[in-house]
């Protein structure tokens, strides 16, 4: 059976996919088979959300279509795209995440929220995404395991000594947040798509969330998995292009940015300006003892800002110096810290070519092409 793949914006949540069975998930002894409390209160907050008024026309639109034509003929009317992606996630949730049992509803709420309102950059939502992540492979995944080698040992006569499964759900990894962020993902996934129709995205979604088997999806689909696998292809390189073309447009503006700023900062008393472009202020001399090779080793306390005045790194912080060679630093520094002698202290301008360039670095926290400014006490010399 050809495998489909499920697009989603966040990663880590395809990772899990390996660790479901290729058919649909049965309900487990310690899955609750009738909705919880805290599943009634999802429901009741879900039955409560108002549709915007033109998704709830293209939905009733979709509706009547289907009450009104066959399959065949709702295949020729069809959004692909929409309906494509819906059945995607819907099969997923249906085949591969059955076992968490989430409120469908509450669900579905996230992904027209989160597609109409959401912002994939707020930290709150790339918090909960990461924590998301963590359930996938602290909870699901264990679960998953422990339930094939259940499935493995049942179905060689082994009944005994079966391997516990796991609980999914518990105060920090609770079912509603689960289907809270897991629709907010699949809303974020659709944000950037172009021609979706919300109609047929739902129709896509409820036709995939009932289909009983992965040999069951071409006879329950209104397209077969050569075609879902040709559209989810055209999205995902579509999608690519957007994000390349989105991240050369800031580094782009990171360079003008950077470049800008670098400029005020060379008018200011005292800045000097290397032949490279290092600008730098002495704020204190020191002995008259330099570092002059670039495998010198040095003793430094040092604060790191971006040319917002953000710190994103601090030895004052930490509470301790740190010691490197010259060499094994950026180039700013290497070229910097010669400029100053023991006991002194320095502050450097480092344009983004002699720092971390178009890549960035910190895990995120220095964007690409961004300009940097150093504070650099320097302590000791190859001591």
């Amino acid at each position: 059976m050809k495998k489909i793949i499920y697009v989603l914006a966040i990663a880590a949540t395809t990772a899990v996919v390996a660790c479901g069975s290729s058919q649909k998930a049965e309900k487990n002894d310690n899955v609750a088979t009738e909705a919880t409390e805290e599943q009634a209160a999802v429901a009741s907050e879900s039955a409560a959300y108002v549709l915007p008024e033109e998704i709830a026309a293209e939905i009733a639109a979709v509706e009547a279509l289907a009450a009104e034509h066959s399959a065949e003929e709702l295949k020729s009317m069809l959004n692909m795209r929409s309906y494509v992606l819906g059945a995607n996630m819907g099969l997923s949730l249906n085949l591969q995440f059955a076992d968490l049992n989430l409120d469908v509803e509450a669900l579905k709420s996230n992904i027209i929220n989160f597609y109409l309102n959401g912002d994939v950059e707020d930290v709150k939502f790339l918090e909960d995404c990461g924590k998301f992540q963590g359930f996938l492979y602290m909870r699901y995944m264990p679960y998953m395991r422990a339930k094939q080698n259940r499935q493995i040992m049942e179905s060689a006569g082994m009944t005994e000594n079966l391997p516990e499964l796991p609980e999914l759900f518990d105060n920090e990894y609770t079912a509603e947040f689960i289907a809270n962020n897991f629709g907010s993902q699949m809303g974020a996934s659709l944000i950037d798509v172009d021609g979706i129709h919300m109609g047929w995205f739902f129709k896509g979604f409820n036709d995939g969330a009932v289909v009983e088997s992965e040999e069951a999806v071409e006879s329950s689909l209104l397209v077969t998995i050569d075609e879902m696998q040709a559209e989810l292809f055209s999205v995902q390189t579509e999608m690519i292009e957007k994000m390349e073309k989105k991240a050369e447009q800031k580094r782009v503006e990171a360079k003008e940015r950077s470049a800008a700023w670098l400029a005020e900062i060379e008018k200011q008393e005292g800045v000097q300006k290397s032949a490279s472009g290092l600008l730098y202020r002495i704020e204190r001399k020191g002995n008259g003892e330099f570092p002059t090779a670039d495998n010198d080793r040095v003793t430094v306390h040092y604060e790191g800002t971006l040319s917002t005045g953000e710190v994103f790194d601090s030895s004052y912080e930490r509470g301790e110096t740190i010691t490197f060679g010259l060499n094994q630093v950026i180039k700013g520094w290497t070229e910097g810290l010669k400029l100053i002698d023991k006991g002194g202290e320095i502050t450097l301008w480092i344009p983004s070519d002699l720092a971390y360039g178009e890549q960035g670095a910190g895990g995120g926290s220095i964007g690409p092409n961004e300009a940097l400014k150093f504070k650099v006490e320097l302590f000791g010399i190859n001591e």
